[in-house]
């Protein structure tokens, strides 16, 4: 189940490898709790500017924000079969914008909490609608929640 990392712009200022692996590991251990252990996806860490450029370009608001996500396929739910050993596309991560946002959290764990809010939408959650944000967040608490393994 790779969680593979790309680091591009000013991000790679900020973000070292263990932060990268922190990171990934938060989403391998939220695929394996909702049984998609063969998923894969792809955090993608960077600045400003790229992140604004992609807003502009993917969703017609012309500033930075903090997390993007781009499915490869549309799903509907973490539960909907579709979903199972396949690559579920990009989570794109303005650590600087992250870094602003982090209300006195490390930035490690504000780039987990934006991680596990992408893969939420890359399983085809949103938040536009009260009911549906009331179900996402309850989603992204549980993930979060979940204890890291250990390494080494």
């Amino acid at each position: 189940m790779p969680v593979s990392t790309l680091v591009r712009g000013r991000a790679g200022r900020a973000v070292d490898a263990g932060v990268r692996r922190r990171v990934a590991a938060r989403v391998r251990v939220a695929l394996r709790a909702l049984g998609r252990a063969r998923s894969s996806a792809t955090l993608v860490f960077t600045d400003d500017d790229e992140i604004r450029a992609l807003n502009r370009d993917y969703r017609k608001h012309d500033r930075a924000t903090d997390v993007l996500s781009f499915h490869l396929q549309e799903l509907a739910g973490e539960t909907d079969p579709a979903g199972d050993g396949i690559a579920l596309g990009d989570i794109v991560i303005s650590v600087e914008t992250a870094r602003r946002r982090a209300h006195g959290r490390r930035l490690g764990a504000e780039l987990e909490r934006l991680a596990i809010h992408g893969l939420c939408h890359l399983f085809g959650h949103d938040h536009q609608k009260k009911a549906q944000a009331a179900l996402m967040f309850a989603l992204e608490r549980r993930l979060r929640r979940l204890p890291l393994e250990r390494t080494g």
